[in-house]
């Protein structure tokens, strides 16, 4: 049960004029008329209702103690922050001479009216459009400079407080010249590389901004002071005794920092204004206050970050809050506070440990997510869309969120900071509503509370945005549309989402190392599943390209590779993750040649990729500025190109590697780490292999081979095996597996248990026993669930994988992805784009798409 704090006096007015009267009955007995119209009872009311004011005024004591008490543990309040936009200076033609931009340089709305002319953005620092150039981007914040202002005169004297004179000075930006204090200072008290600035013909050394006057803050530069942006207080060190060693306080008392000097000018360079009336839109700032002849001028992007400053209700709610993680940033709530606070950009935030959610992170590492914030003007019926996100997540708040936290972090412990991700999700039912209602009406209430529910901002409807990683339901769009007075029922509720791998799924891979993690590529757009297909989400996008291979790195946890095609052949491109798709490696590879396939090794300990090429075998090490290098694999033809590859070590802890020629030219192995030179022929030649595969069957090692077929009613030849024997070649050489096998072209090779699958051109996937040796490979039933082309013919199976566990059987193909569970013979969807409930992973958050509810009178649903 919290503390209730006793009001002081608790007497109200009528107790007052009670205990009045019975005071009078006491002591004037002769006192008998008490009606209101008696003189003298006009007067003991009179006075019962100063008293009762005066008790108010009383009772309040608590609260003025408890604004002092957080004021003396440094709780100030915000003051407003500026709107940072950046702004594009254009001429009209490339000119030979730069073109100069002052810092100050002032811009305002397209309108000429008052309010425009109010709201100004001055550019943050010197730009230059260089000889040839036609622009430059500056960036810039909606606030006034105020340069050189006379603050006061130094006394000489401890805790010397000054004032600016236009305050509030805007919130903190991360830039030094938010805020500059200088004290003058005589010429031979400067030396060395000692801040200082020229103004009017006199120097002023720059001191610099603390949060406290401790000795650990302070230490060698003495040159501090104190701030309160919202009133514009400076304030400059006290005295005080302080504790010796031997635990008594010094004799006289001593300056914590430097005070300015008697008579020395005190000067201020500080940036004003601010609010969320500089959050304007994109392409609205196109007006120079300042004369540059020749210039043009417009912000691409909206301005974001402009907040109104803090008020004294929402500081004192915050104070005891902030009061736990003032200085360092311990627990979780620590670092969702200390980056809340410290960006006007930001709205929310979420911190866990990596090692919580990722196989590859290291430990002590801290992940903060960021969303930014949209003020409640912005959001048109409470919704907010992933591009208004994304619109307002800069680099710049990135940054000074993250030298914050790394500046308040424990030792030992690493902060990533990222923007969180949004995934789009749309609802469509039907409600029913009572007869007096009007129908629109409703329905954009329904409306607007389903906006601010499925939001990742704070809303009315929910204090802190939809949780992360939590799943929506059905159950959950009920409950919305059902609290909205005058709806009765609700039905036929679905959730949509416009995403899913649902065509022409060519690669699927499960992440080796982290578990229940999926990948799929579906033509240029790469999807990424954490919960075992459950739910897709967009990983990549590569416009123009079409994906031809993903691989995650059997051993190196975090590590993901994909190839992609260039339109009209022109090439590939190979993209490389180390954080399971997070973000992608600012090299790329582009190739003038195709990947055919790709497979990891590990050289030195480190990652190393093979690329079977139409040119040949190429090694890449991961590294930045690093190129393919060849491999030779036949001396007798260098440029003989590969269709596949594939890598793995066997038993004895040897690494293998095998590629299959092109123009059937049959296998090439080497179990010496595939390095140059090492592959010798081990046969299939006239064979056209197109897919290798290395299973691990207790202390024995395969190599599988799967071939193509000449199309039409050419049923193909299934598989071949060869048992990996080292540098030796085993006795029984290739084996066949093609008995029964009506598939044509098999395009992936997997294992689950004592099975062989394989994912086939015409018959859907194939299974063999491989304990059987008779064994022949047995089609799926029609009733399986693997799309049917017609009667009898399944679609082409182009991909398929198993996880690690081997639990799980994910395959993919021209309607998208399907999924086998423990070894059974039934397949199920996972690219549809209606669902009863859509998944949410750790890091990512939902954002309302366009919902489509229809409303009915009950009359009409009885009807109905």
């Amino acid at each position: 049960m919290p503390l209730v704090s006793p009001n002081l006096d608790d007497r109200n007015f009528q107790q007052l004029l009670d205990e009045a009267s019975s005071r009078i009955k006491q002591s004037c007995p002769d006192w008998t008329d008490f009606s209101p119209a008696n003189p003298g009872m006009t007067l003991i009311e009179l006075f019962a209702y100063l008293t009762e004011t005066m008790i108010y005024r009383l009772n309040r004591v608590p609260e003025k103690m408890y604004i002092e008490f957080l004021r003396l543990i440094g709780i100030r309040l915000q003051p407003p922050s500026a709107a940072s936009v950046a702004l594009l200076f254009t001429r009209a033609r490339a000119e030979e001479q730069p073109l100069q931009i002052p810092r100050g340089t002032r811009v305002t709305l397209s309108r000429p009216d008052s309010a425009s002319d109010a709201l100004v953005f001055t550019t943050a620092e010197d730009a230059t459009i260089t000889g040839g150039s036609t622009q430059v981007e500056v960036r810039a914040q909606h606030c006034d400079l105020v340069e050189g202002e006379l603050a006061g005169v130094g006394t000489g004297l401890p805790g010397l407080v000054v004032n600016a004179q236009r305050s509030p000075i805007v919130a903190s930006t991360g830039d030094a010249l938010d805020l500059v204090v200088g004290v003058e200072a005589n010429p031979n008290e400067l030396g060395g590389r000692i801040p200082a600035i020229e103004y009017a013909g006199k120097t002023y050394r720059v001191w610099r901004q603390v949060e406290n006057f401790t000795a650990t803050i302070i230490g060698a530069d003495q040159y501090a002071y104190l701030v309160d942006r919202m009133s514009g207080m400076i304030i400059f060190a006290p005295t005080a005794r302080l504790e010796k060693q031997n635990g008594q306080l010094t004799t006289t008392p001593e300056a914590l920092a430097a005070i300015p000097p008697k008579g020395r000018e005190i000067r201020l360079w500080y940036r004003r204004g601010g609010g969320p009336e500089g959050n304007v839109e994109a392409n609205t700032l196109t007006r120079l206050k300042d004369a540059l002849n020749g210039l043009q001028v417009t912000n691409p992007a909206p301005a974001v970050g402009g907040r109104a400053a803090e008020t004294l209700e929402n500081a004192l709610i915050r104070g005891p809050q902030q009061l736990h993680s003032l200085q360092r940033a311990v627990t979780a709530r620590d670092f969702e506070l200390v980056a809340l606070y410290d960006s006007q950009v930001v709205a929310r935030t979420k911190a866990m440990t990596q090692a919580s959610l990722w196989s590859y992170a290291l430990p002590g590492t801290v992940e903060v997510l960021l969303v930014p914030f949209i003020p409640e003007e912005m959001r048109s019926g409470g919704q907010v869309t992933v591009k208004a996100l994304q619109d307002r997540q800069t680099n710049e708040a990135l940054q000074h969120v993250r030298q914050t936290l790394d500046e308040r972090r424990p030792l030992g412990t690493t902060c990533v900071v990222n923007w969180a991700h949004y995934k789009t999700v749309r609802v469509a039912a039907k409600i029913a509503v009572r007869r007096e209602e009007d129908l629109l009406a409703v329905r954009q209430r329904v409306i607007e509370r389903l906006y601010q529910t499925i939001n990742p901002l704070p809303t009315q409807f929910s204090s802190t945005g939809w949780p992360f990683s939590q799943a929506l339901r059905v159950s959950h769009i009920y409950d919305v549309a059902l609290a909205e007075p005058g709806v009765l029922w609700v039905e036929q509720v679905r959730l949509l989402v416009d995403e899913v791998p649902n065509n022409n799924v060519s690669v699927i891979t499960a992440d080796a190392t982290q578990r229940r993690t999926w990948y799929a590529g579906s033509g240029s757009t790469l999807f990424r599943s954490f919960n075992d297909g459950d739910g897709w989400e967009l990983a990549a996008r590569f416009t123009d390209e079409e994906i031809t291979d993903v691989k995650s790195h059997p051993d190196r946890a975090g590590f993901v590779v994909i190839a992609t095609r260039l339109p009209n052949n022109a090439g590939s491109r190979v993209y490389v993750s180390r954080n399971c798709a997070e973000t992608w490696d600012a090299t790329i590879y582009s190739l003038s040649f195709q990947v055919q396939d790709l497979a990891w090794l590990l050289h030195g300990g480190e990652p190393l990729l093979l690329l079977a090429t139409n040119v040949g075998l190429y090694e890449l090490t991961i590294q930045s500025g690093s190129s393919p290098v060849p491999v030779l694999v036949d001396k007798t033809n260098q440029t003989l190109g590969f269709y596949a590859v594939v890598a793995g070590s066997d038993v004895r802890g040897n690494v293998n590697v095998a590629v299959a020629a092109q123009n059937n030219g049959g296998i090439y192995f080497s179990n010496t780490g595939g390095s140059t030179n090492t592959y010798r022929q081990i046969g299939l030649s006239g064979q056209a292999v197109r897919e290798l595969v290395m299973e691990n069957d207790g202390p024995r090692s395969f190599l599988w081979a799967g071939t193509a077929s000449a199309g039409g009613d050419d049923p193909g030849k299934g598989c071949f095996t060869w048992e990996i024997l080292g540098s030796e070649n085993p006795q029984e050489g290739w084996q066949g597996f093609g008995k029964n096998w009506t598939g044509g072209t098999c395009h992936a090779i997997t294992f689950v248990g004592n099975q062989a699958l394989a994912a086939s051109h015409r018959s859907g996937v194939l299974r063999l026993d491989l304990h059987n040796r008779d064994a022949a490979w047995q089609a799926p039933t029609v009733g399986s669930g693997l799309p049917m082309r017609d009667q009898g013919r399944f679609l082409p199976v182009l991909a398929l994988a198993t996880d690690p566990d081997a639990r799980l059987l994910l395959v993919g193909g021209g309607n998208g992805v399907l999924r086998r569970m423990d070894a059974g013979e039934k397949y199920v969807s996972l690219s549809e784009k209606e669902l009863d409930k859509v998944t949410l992973p750790p890091t990512w958050l939902f954002v309302s798409g366009a919902h489509d509810i229809t409303v009915e009178s009950e009359d009409e649903a009885n009807r109905n």
